[in-house]
């Protein structure tokens, strides 16, 4: 029997082994608990205009918690009325309309919402309109934020654990029993069965009311509830209580079918199965129902042993428990260490709150197999009574920080890859360059800035799957320098949060492409942006008044190329115009500013199609230079005009 075990120990480690191997070649797809990654207005941040919206932002897929997804108020605690949440990205962005003009001062935003294990994750930050910025600090990705009722949580799913523990573990706890011939007073299963329908049933009431059971139970929110897969598993678990607490004294086959279900909901929606869609659920379905067999068995022999006062009976069957642990702890230890490597690295246990639950979690179980070790030692000796009921004991506590475990927020890269490029915050323009044949469109806005790539033949309206990579240095116009880090934001794309200088801020871009080389451009950004719609308008108005101009243009591929002598183009105003893509007098993004020569100058932006343009305007608001620089190529023109009683 030894040796039967021993082979089946062996085979289940080099699975594991595999699976490590598997882990190893697959990227995680998310982290545990929702992280908001940013907003608009942005945290901390302050825009010009009153908002029409307030956006989250957030790592992960998410579910709205009805009415309580944002609160919005004044300084003076006013609450200001706010439309329902809606999703895009997937998700991960939620999305909710401010129903009135925000005058100028600073607000509150109070947000909620469901991850995909089922907390509810919740915070707050600060926003600013006007120039009432003052007393706010430095905007940070993701301001504060906790698990919304996370007391209430962790008790709920302790009692879970223990349910799990004391059902299944009992159940076999019972046959290893009966195996040997003892007749034993029945397990705790059914009642523990009803504990676990109960703590069940808590965890999807605390979605249903935004982490408040006050709430769930007096104004549940039915979106919240239903409308995701957290809500949903809460729910299919509950169900799967109640049928085995129905069956528990009858059709004992679909009773297990019902524990295998709650098992099985409960490793869908557990931490690791946001990390890895595959891995985290099996991992932890393994590791639930192993651990709990392993406990639950051992809390029921105790019991008999306790009922037999420890006699021969009662050390046969927990010869023959033994051998069952053994199994179930390299199961426990494997599955367990597979999680964890899901969702931290050994770098990060000790200096992380995750890190430590989980490293006290890890002594824990070393302490219990110690004293699984021992109490098995000294067997041969007699009933090992204390060593097997602070083993128990241990074990209990290992549920405990388990329980606390699931609801800490796992550690995070601040480095990370964004699921796609955040929103502008505040007004916005975009200016672009090249570096080499490397098209490049940055989106300036409050505290960010945003990086486009493109490299040529590149469909726009398609993935871009060659490989982009990226550096940054900004300068001011006092001349200082730094080193900016950039995070990736979809192909192409890359973030850096940003603190511009008012005038002149230069952004050095060191590019480069598969297959493309790359480059160094410089940019410049003008700050603050200064929208000025009124002025583009007038400019096409005035360009179409022209009935003929001289533009001398020049086009490249890049920027080296343009020391080539232009074409002269006679054209007229209308002619002009209708081919610029400004020709209706509207852009996405404008900004007015004057230049070294006292020109004015009129910044435009298209980040969509990651255009921008330059226009350098006469005393009449006609255009004396513009460049133009699209994805695939760079364009400089200049323009003279008849002048005053010349024949057009």
């Amino acid at each position: 029997m030894r040796g039967f075990l021993g082979r089946t120990a062996a085979r289940l480690a080099a699975v594991m082994l595999l699976a490590v191997a598997g882990l190893l070649t697959t990227s995680a797809s998310a982290q545990a608990h929702a992280v908001l990654l940013f907003a608009s207005p942005a945290i901390e941040g302050a825009v010009p205009t009153a908002p029409k919206a307030v956006s989250l932002v957030f790592d992960e897929p998410v579910q709205p918690s009805g009415p309580r997804t944002v609160r919005l108020t004044t300084s003076a605690g006013k609450v200001v009325a706010v439309g329902s949440a809606s999703r895009s990205q997937g998700g991960r962005q939620l999305t909710v309309p401010v129903r009135a003009t925000l005058t100028p001062g600073v607000y509150t935003v109070a947000w909620q919402a469901t991850a995909q294990d089922g907390d509810v994750m919740g915070g707050s930050y600060r926003f600013a309109v006007g120039s009432a910025a003052a007393g706010l600090s430095a905007g940070t990705a993701g301001g504060q934020q906790q698990v919304s009722g996370a007391g209430a949580t962790a008790v709920l799913r302790w009692v879970l654990f223990a349910a799990f523990t004391l059902t299944l573990g009992g159940l076999v706890g019972e046959r290893l029993a009966a195996r040997h011939g003892i007749r034993a007073p029945r397990s705790w299963a059914r009642a523990s069965a009803v504990g676990g329908m109960v703590a069940s049933a808590g965890l999807a009431v605390l979605i249903a009311g935004g982490g408040s059971l006050v709430e769930g139970i007096s104004s549940p929110s039915g979106s919240a509830l239903f409308g995701g897969r957290a809500g949903v598993l809460a729910l299919v678990e509950t169900a799967a209580w109640l049928v085995t607490v129905a069956l528990m004294r009858g059709w004992r086959p679909v009773a297990w079918a019902g524990l295998a279900a709650a098992v099985v909901s409960e490793g869908l929606r557990a931490h690791p199965a946001t990390a890895s869609e595959v891995w985290g659920p099996l991992l932890t379905t393994v590791h639930l129902a192993a651990a709990a067999v392993w406990i639950g068995a051992l809390l029921h022999l105790v019991w008999v042993g306790i009922v037999r006062r420890w006699d021969a009976g009662f050390r046969r069957a927990l010869a023959g428990y033994a051998r069952l642990a053994l199994v179930l702890v390299v199961a426990v230890l494997l599955t367990g260490t597979l999680s964890g490597l899901l969702l931290v690295s050994p770098s990060e246990l000790l200096n992380t709150s995750f890190g430590k639950v989980l490293t006290v979690k890890v002594a824990l179980v070393v302490a219990v197999c110690a004293l699984a070790a021992g109490a098995r030692w000294r067997m041969v000796q007699g009933a090992p009574r204390s060593l097997v009921r602070v083993e128990a004991s241990a074990l209990v506590a290992v549920l405990a920080v388990t329980a606390w475990l699931s609801v800490t927020q796992p550690p995070r890269d601040a480095q990370a890859a964004l699921p796609f490029a955040p929103p502008a915050t505040g007004n916005a323009i975009t200016v672009g360059g090249r570096a080499d044949q490397i098209g490049i469109a940055a989106t300036a806005s409050a505290g960010q800035v945003v990086l486009r790539l493109t490299a040529p033949t590149t469909d726009l309206q398609r993935d871009d799957s060659r490989t982009y990579e990226a550096s940054l240095r900004l300068a001011d116009a006092a001349g200082r320098a730094r080193t900016v880090a950039l995070r990736g934001c979809g192909d192409g794309c890359f973030y850096a949060p940003v603190a511009w200088k008012n005038g002149a801020n230069l952004l050095t871009v060191q590019a480069a492409a598969e297959g493309w080389g790359g480059g160094k451009e410089t940019l410049r950004v003008m700050w603050p942006v200064r929208p000025d719609t009124a002025l583009l308008e007038r400019t096409v108005t005035a360009m179409r008044a022209v009935k003929k101009l001289t533009m001398h243009e020049q086009v490249a591929s890049d920027a080296a190329r343009l020391d080539v002598a232009p074409t002269r183009l006679e054209v007229s105003g209308d002619e002009f115009v209708d081919a610029e893509p400004y020709a209706q007098g509207k852009a996405t993004q404008t900004s007015r500013f004057t230049d070294a020569e006292n020109h004015t100058v009129l910044a435009l932006g298209y980040p969509g199609e990651r255009l921008a343009l330059e226009l350098t305007l006469d005393g009449q608001d006609r255009v004396v230079r513009e460049t133009l620089v699209a994805p695939n190529h760079f364009i400089r023109r200049s323009f003279t005009y008849p002048e005053p009683g010349e024949a057009d």
